[in-house]
């Protein structure tokens, strides 16, 4: 597992709306039975007038993802599975978003 991997949403019941999630968490803290995974979802269910910088796009598999910040949340490392690729393009932008959610800038 490393940062910025990407998984399929362990959660079966809301996939549709969250088909993948991105691990934000630090490798530095690998030995940790969790991992802080941020969702993303498709146009179709971002929230209207969602600001830019708090959701960015997040091209995977050739499709534009949104990354929704303010639902990351802790998921067991046995229940993400396997990582399906890496978005570490858009670290910058996915760490700067999840800045927003916590300190407002």
């Amino acid at each position: 597992m490393a940062q910025f991997d990407i998984y399929a949403n362990p959660d079966k019941a809301q996939r549709a709306a969250f088909p993948w999630c991105v691990d934000m968490q630090s490798d530095l803290l690998g030995v940790l039975p969790t991992r802080l995974v941020m969702p993303l979802t498709t146009q179709k269910y971002l929230p209207a007038k969602a600001p830019h910088r708090l959701c960015p796009p997040v091209q995977w598999d050739g499709e534009t993802f949104f990354a929704l910040p303010q639902m990351t949340s802790p998921f067991r490392v046995k229940d993400l599975g396997a990582a399906k690729g890496n978005v570490r393009i858009a670290s910058n932008d996915l760490v700067a978003a999840l800045d927003a959610v916590i300190s407002g800038v």
